[in-house]
Formats: structure tokens, sequence, C-alpha cells
């Protein structure tokens, strides 16, 4: 052999093999050669001892008298010295701290109750708007097929293009009872000083809007007496797809400078 004293022999004595690659078991540090490098195929005694030892690892069990739970690391109480798990980590050594944070809980838990009273509240508030909304979407569609019967209006307007109000003329002459609440069409393309001119025509309301320093008829909210728009050549249809107009809904034609009216005197 050209060199004996390179590499090393199986420590199997039935095989004895030069391994210039040798295997070293990590248990028995043992060399062996491909064939035998396995703990099974050299039947590596401190393999099984070592297997057994880690099965007789320490395992500490919870100090607290009603719990079984045991653990291979061990929680130690810094005050009493004793094993506890993690659920009982906080036992009668850590009274001091419980007692802080039993006093955090409960402020905690008045935070939550307060502010599950306060979403109540809110989602009540909700609840209702969205009720009223959908009365009051069910009462303008119930009102619009009133109007509709009866309403007046320029028969040069489209179908598909009209726009139905119950429109109160002003006070001074809804007083006198000359002329009434009335349904009357508009187009929906029409500006509102066009619907304005239209209203002032089929209610036989005198209008001056073209007259300067005269009162000037302006459109108001029947419910509200808010003012509707302060400017005339804004699109009816602007205000229609804003919400700030519904189709079917009370307007009243008033003279005034105002931004709102006494609802009062058009009941």
């Amino acid at each position: 052999m050209e060199f004996p004293d390179i590499g090393e022999r199986c420590s199997i004595e039935d095989c004895k093999q030069l391994n210039f690659l040798p295997f070293i078991c990590d248990h028995c540090r043992d060399t062996f050669c491909k064939d035998h490098f396995h703990v099974a195929s050299h039947e590596c005694k401190n393999f099984h001892e070592n297997k057994r030892a880690k099965a007789k690892m320490v395992n500490y069990s919870c100090s607290e008298e009603s719990c079984k739970e045991t653990s291979p690391t061990e929680i130690q109480c810094v005050k009493c010295e004793k094993h506890f798990c993690l659920k009982h980590r906080y036992h009668g050594c850590q009274e001091p701290i419980d007692g802080k944070l039993t006093k955090k809980l409960k402020k905690w838990q008045i935070s939550k109750k307060q502010f599950a009273e306060a979403k109540a509240v809110v989602d009540k508030e909700i609840l209702d708007s969205l009720k009223k909304s959908k009365n009051t979407a069910m009462a303008n569609k119930v009102r619009l097929m009133r109007i509709k019967g009866s309403a007046v209006g320029s028969k040069n307007v489209p179908m598909n293009e009209r726009c139905y109000f119950l429109a109160y003329p002003p006070s001074l002459v809804f007083v006198r009872n000359t002329r009434p609440s009335k349904g009357v069409f508009v187009n929906v393309n029409w500006t509102i000083g066009q619907v304005i001119d239209s209203m002032a025509a089929l209610l036989r309301v005198s209008n001056n809007n073209n007259i300067a320093g005269a009162s000037k008829l302006r459109l108001f909210h029947h419910s509200t007496g808010a003012l509707i728009c302060n400017e005339t050549d804004i699109p009816l249809t602007e205000l229609l797809e804003n919400s700030d107009l519904v189709d079917g809904q009370s307007v009243v034609l008033e003279y005034s400078s105002d931004t709102s009216i006494d609802t009062a005197l058009y009941k």
C-alpha cells in the first residue's frame, strides 16, 4: 500500500475498512466507514443512552394546588422561589402588581362601557334617520303622484323632461285666498329664473323680476322656509342632482330679499 498513514479505519472489528473521508459519530465519537456511520449500523450505545436521558428530563409542576400543568422550563417566583405556570404566574406573592392590573382593568372596562353606550346612541340615531329618510322618500312619491294628476304647465314641455312641484303663492295672495297652492310642472332643463317666471304665470302672480328696484320673486322650501337658490341662472337639474330640490316637493313663491320665510303663513 502506497499511503499507509493516510485515512482512518472503520471501528467495526469485522470491517476495518480504510477511509480517506471517515465519518465520526456525534454520539460515541468513533470513526466509521460509509456503510457503518449510521447509529443503527454500528448499534451506537451512546445514542440510546442519550435518548433515555432526554426522556428522563425534569418537568416542573405548577405550585398551584389545583393546577396540573408541567413545563420543561422553570418559571420561578422571585419572592417565594416556587415554580408556577404562565396561567398562575400572578399568585399570592404578586398581589400588589395584581391589584394595579385590577384597577387598570376596571378603568378600561368603564371606558369600554361608555363607548358601548355612546355607540348604541349613535346607532339608534342612524337607524331613526334611515327610517325617517325612507318615510320621507315614500311621502315624496305619494305627493308626486297626487300632483301629477292635476298639475298644470306649458304643453311644450316633453313628458320625460317635466319636474313637478306643489307651488304656494306669495303670502299676500295666499291670505286673500284668491289663488291657493297648485300643482305645476316645469322643464328640468330650465334655470331657476325660468322656473320662477313659469310658476308666477301659472299662479297668476305679478312678476317684476325684470324691473330694477322692484320686489323680486324668489323660491323657498315650504318645509323649512329656507331660500332654495340665490342665483337665477342656476340650472334646475343641478339642484335636483345635489338633492337641494326633489321632484314632487312643496315650494313657496314669495317676494322677499331674506334668506328664509315664516312657513306658518303657507299652511
